[in-house]
C-alpha cells in the first residue's frame, strides 16, 4: 500500500477495515532505535532528509506508530482481499487453472527501522520485496515452497513472455525464473549478485542517489554526490551496522568501487 504522503493520516483504510487489528499490538522493528539511526551515513541521518521526514510523519512516538501500522495493515488485508477476488473470478469463468499469477512489489519499505520510514536506500528492508507465483503447470511437489535465489523485478517480463510462448527480444533485461518452480534440477548459471540503483529525488539532501552490489556475502555502497561508500559483511552483519569501509585497506574497496562503476556504464 502507498501512503497518501500529504494527508495526516497517510495511510486511509475503508471504514469497513478499522475493527481489523483494533486490540492489537505491532511490535516494533528491532532496528528502530539509536544505534541503527547513529550507523546510518551522515546525510541520512540529518532531519532534512525525506526518509527522517516521513518518519517523523508517521512513526516518532508509540502511538503514532500503532496508529500507522495498524491502518498500514488494514490496507494489506484489503490488497489481499481484491486479490482474493480476482482470483476467485478466474476460477468462476474457468480459467484460473490456464492462467499465470505472480504477486510481487515495486519496493521494500521502512517502518521505522534505523529511524526511516519510506523507501530510497539500499537497505535490505527498502529493497526486498515479496514474490508468489501460481503457475498451473508448477508440479504439486513444488507448491508451497519458498526460494531464495537472487530474482529481480526485471526477470518478471521473461517469465510472463515464456510462459505465453513468445520468446523475449534482446532488448529485454532479465531472465525467466520458472525453472525455479517447474524443474527439479538445480538451475545453472542463474545470477550469485546483482546492481541496484537509485536516481536523485529533488537534490542530494533529500534523497540522494546510491548505487550497490549485492550478494550472499556482503554489499558494497556507493553514494555519488557525497562520495561516501558502505561495506558490510551480510555473513557477520545482517543488520548493515558496521560499515567495514572505514577500516578498510585503499585497494579493497577501489576494486569494489571499479567492479560497481563497470555495472553502471552496463546499464546506461
Amino acid at each position: 500500500p502507498h501512503a497518501e504522503d500529504q494527508h495526516p493520516d497517510q495511510y486511509r483504510p475503508q471504514p469497513e477495515s478499522m475493527a481489523l487489528y483494533k486490540d492489537a499490538v505491532i511490535p516494533v522493528p528491532k532496528l528502530a532505535d539509536e544505534v541503527a539511526l547513529k550507523a546510518l551515513p551522515p546525510f541520512l541521518q540529518a532531519p532534512e532528509n525525506e526518509g527522517r521526514v516521513r518518519y517523523h510523519w508517521r512513526f516518532d512516538t508509540p502511538r503514532k506508530y500503532q496508529r500507522m501500522m495498524k491502518n498500514y495493515y488494514r490496507l494489506c488485508t484489503e490488497v489481499d482481499a481484491v486479490c482474493g477476488r480476482v482470483l476467485r473470478e478466474l476460477e468462476s469463468q474457468g480459467v484460473l487453472d490456464h492462467t499465470l499469477v505472480i504477486f510481487l512489489a515495486d519496493n521494500g519499505y521502512f517502518h521505522g527501522e534505523r529511524g526511516l520510514a519510506d523507501k530510497w536506500y539500499p537497505y535490505e528492508e527498502s529493497i526486498r520485496i515479496p514474490l508468489i507465483v501460481h503457475d498451473p503447470r508448477m508440479p504439486a511437489a513444488a507448491r508451497g515452497k519458498t526460494n531464495d535465489n537472487f530474482v529481480l523485478n526485471v526477470d518478471v517480463a521473461s517469465t510472463i513472455l515464456n510462459a505465453a510462448g513468445v520468446e523475449a527480444p534482446d532488448s529485454v533485461q532479465g531472465e525467466d525464473f520458472s525453472p525455479f518452480y517447474l524443474s527439479s534440477a538445480p538451475v545453472e548459471n542463474w545470477r550469485t549478485d546483482f546492481f541496484y540503483e537509485h536516481p536523485t529525488i529533488t537534490n542530494r539532501k533529500r534523497i540522494p542517489s546510491s548505487q550497490a552490489i549485492v550478494t550472499r556475502d556482503f554489499k558494497y555502497t556507493w553514494w555519488p554526490e557525497w562520495k561516501y561508500q558502505q561495506w558490510f559483511d551480510l555473513k557477520t552483519d545482517p543488520e548493515e551496522l558496521k560499515n567495514l569501509a572505514l577500516d578498510a585497506k585503499a585497494e579493497e574497496t577501489t576494486k569494489l568501487r571499479a567492479d560497481l562503476d563497470r555495472r553502471s556504464e552496463a546499464v546506461k
